[in-house]
């Protein structure tokens, strides 16, 4: 579904269609919103026509009003099935209460896309493998993603995509795709795993940019500039022939094990694979895995990073860096960070 075709769903509820979009928005991009932000979005000063429609939702339970200090205003949780069932996200995240720290990180979120609503953000799971996948031609499995996997139930494995559930938006002429990043640390150390799940992706794209968000009272944008200079220098390497051999061995032996063939298999030789298996735990090698067993040895050696690089190198692919012009005090001095 786009945009629009959520607006034109949720339109069951009788909101208008500016107040509408503005739920959509907000269903989609953390779930939680304050009265600023809907003045913003409206283009509206605070009064009657603000405070009734808040109320509104409230009285008609689509959402909860909640308060973290007295002196500063509510912040409000859309968490009705009924506006999630509309815009086909019945199982969206969004709705579940959510700790202090991560609803400052939600509203930091929509800050940045609220700032820039001209744009059409992809916020769900469907929406942005399907563009990457339709109109990308990225293969699945070069998506960022984590298999999970129950090694005692027998069920199959179960993959999801984007688990940062960060905003993306694709500009045109040329299609310039921009991935958002919040920043809550001052390491460097989050957004460097961050552009490491996405070097795949990122390698099939002609144009990109990794956008750095950072709220005023976290100083943590010059540390992204380094983490990816160490991305750039960790990809660039060819796997080690050592630690090549070791994972063929243990990809081999575990598909023999996975379709059952225990046959030549000694007491020895499963302990040796319980241990090898602690070496290579991980989502990158069960990814890998999958990979090994559709196109062979062959993509072991590879980090599948050559796109990437030569895109940072020809200046197709940059690090943007901005900060959000807001306080969320209410959240401590310390918003956002767990």
């Amino acid at each position: 579904m786009t945009l629009d075709d959520r607006v034109r769903a949720l339109a069951l509820l009788g909101f208008s269609e500016r107040q509408t979009r503005f739920l959509v928005t907000v269903a989609l991009h953390g779930g939680f919103c304050l009265r600023r932000q809907y003045m913003a979005f409206a283009g509206l000063r605070y009064g009657a026509g603000v405070r009734d429609f808040l109320d509104r939702l409230v009285a008609r339970k689509l959402a909860s009003r909640l308060d973290f200090r007295r002196d500063r205003g509510h912040v409000y949780h859309l968490h009705a099935s009924a506006i999630y069932d509309a815009i086909a996200q019945p199982d969206n995240r969004n709705r579940r209460t959510a700790s202090a720290a991560l609803i400052a990180r939600k509203l930091m979120v929509l800050d940045y896309v609220l700032a820039r609503q001209d744009r059409d953000w992809l916020a769900t799971e469907e929406d942005k493998v399907a563009l990457f996948t339709a109109r990308f031609g990225v293969p699945p499995l070069d998506l960022p993603q984590r298999i999970y996997v129950d090694p005692g139930c027998g069920t199959p494995a179960t993959t999801r995509y984007f688990l940062n559930k960060l905003p993306i938006v694709v500009q045109e002429d040329p299609p310039v795709v921009s991935f958002v990043w919040l920043v809550t640390d001052v390491s460097g150390d989050a957004f460097e795993q961050f552009v490491h799940d996405h070097v795949r992706l990122l390698s099939h794209l002609p144009h990109w940019r990794l956008v750095a968000v950072a709220p005023r009272h976290i100083p943590g944008l010059p540390a992204c500039g380094p983490a990816l200079e160490r991305v750039v220098a960790a990809v660039g390497r060819l796997r080690p022939a050592g630690e090549c051999h070791a994972l063929r061995a243990y990809f081999a032996r575990r598909d023999q094990i996975e379709r059952s063939d225990l046959r030549d298999l000694t007491v020895d030789d499963l302990r040796a694979f319980r241990k090898t298996r602690e070496q290579f735990e991980g989502h990158q090698f069960e990814v890998l895995f999958l990979r090994w067993k559709r196109h062979g040895d062959g993509v072991l050696p590879d980090r599948g990073s050559a796109g990437f690089l030569d895109a940072i190198r020809e200046g197709r692919g940059a690090l943007l860096t901005e900060h959000l012009p807001f306080s969320y005090d209410r959240f401590g001095t310390r918003a956002g960070v767990s």
